[in-house]
């Protein structure tokens, strides 16, 4: 038998070489993600107007239901009707749904965060209970960020969620691109 010193008949070769592809994805998702950190207000509106045409699809999905589902079709029609309506908004009035989403995210953070102190409170002798007292401010205080500063939150807070989770996937996808190489030069 006779060894082949091509890297791409090789395991560890094709894992080195399409790591190598998926860390520099991965850093380019990262300069992307910080791109896009520096237009938050432009990346929230573009994903709610996204949202929009997302709607009206779905909207004309449920009414092509409604002709053939028959059981379902006031519920179906109500439905087209309710997403027709919300994409239409999402699109014609993208400042003002981007606002509605940013009202409604700080509101959830305030309630999740309220409801998560109960818990904390009512669990506080479990182990661990710290952390979830810990949980709970954090999403209070970023509930009453949200909320007390809208409606001028809605100019960067879903622009920067959006952007700061590329910006975390691309690390993540990153350290996993690596880990393979990591883990060949540890076996040699």
């Amino acid at each position: 038998m006779m060894m082949n010193n091509n890297t791409s008949l090789h395991p560890m070769g094709r894992v080195a070489s399409s790591s190598w592809l998926v860390a520099l994805l991965a850093i380019a998702e990262l300069i992307l993600g910080f791109v896009l950190l520096s237009f938050p207000y432009i990346l929230g509106a573009s994903a709610v107007w996204v949202a929009g045409f997302v709607l009206l699809a779905v909207a004309l999905l449920r009414l092509i239901q409604v002709f053939t589902r028959p059981g379902y079709r006031m519920w179906n029609l109500l439905a087209a009707l309710i997403y027709c309506f919300l994409g239409l908004a999402f699109i014609m009035r993208t400042g003002v749904s981007l606002s509605a989403i940013t009202l409604a995210i700080g509101i959830a953070l305030l309630v999740g965060g309220v409801l998560r102190l109960g818990v904390a409170f009512s669990l506080r002798s479990e182990q661990g209970s710290a952390w979830r007292f810990f949980n709970a401010i954090v999403s209070i205080i970023l509930g009453a960020v949200v909320t007390w500063g809208w409606p001028e939150s809605s100019f960067w807070l879903l622009g920067t969620i959006i952007a700061v989770e590329m910006i975390f996937s691309g690390w993540t996808l990153l350290f996993l691109a690596l880990a393979p190489r990591r883990q060949g030069q540890e076996a040699l």
